[in-house]
């Protein structure tokens, strides 16, 4: 699926009224595994100090599991006000995401591997 896709998915759940503990999870959950939106396990780190406030060590940020594991712990804890707190940070959060554009002309032409045959024949031309 495409990211701008995703993005604008979870932004119209986001919008609802009715938002709790188990939406909240949800949605984050699913930002931490999910490698369309966050591709990276250090922007999904960046992503929860941004969002949450909080921190984790080097070896939790190696696995997204273990990181959305954490954060259900968090937000089973978080009140009401804090929730809505977060869902806010959330929407600002993906407002800012952009999907990079790859401009066609600029890309390297791809160089075809050369086989066997073409590389035997430079060698015995330079003999």
């Amino acid at each position: 699926m495409n990211q701008n896709k995703n993005v604008e998915i979870i932004q119209s759940y986001l919008k609802k009224n009715s938002f709790g503990h188990v939406e909240l999870i949800g949605i984050t959950t699913l930002l931490i595994i999910s490698k369309d939106i966050l591709k990276k396990n250090l922007e999904v780190s960046n992503f929860l100090s941004d969002v949450l406030g909080v921190r984790f060590p080097a070896y939790v940020i190696k696995s997204r599991t273990l990181m959305a594991a954490r954060v259900g712990r968090i937000i089973t804890d978080l009140e009401e006000s804090q929730i809505l707190s977060v869902k806010k940070n959330i929407i600002e959060y993906l407002n800012q995401i952009e999907e990079p554009k790859k401009p066609e002309d600029t890309q390297m032409p791809k160089r075809k591997k050369k086989n066997e045959n073409e590389k035997l024949e430079k060698w015995l031309k330079g003999l």
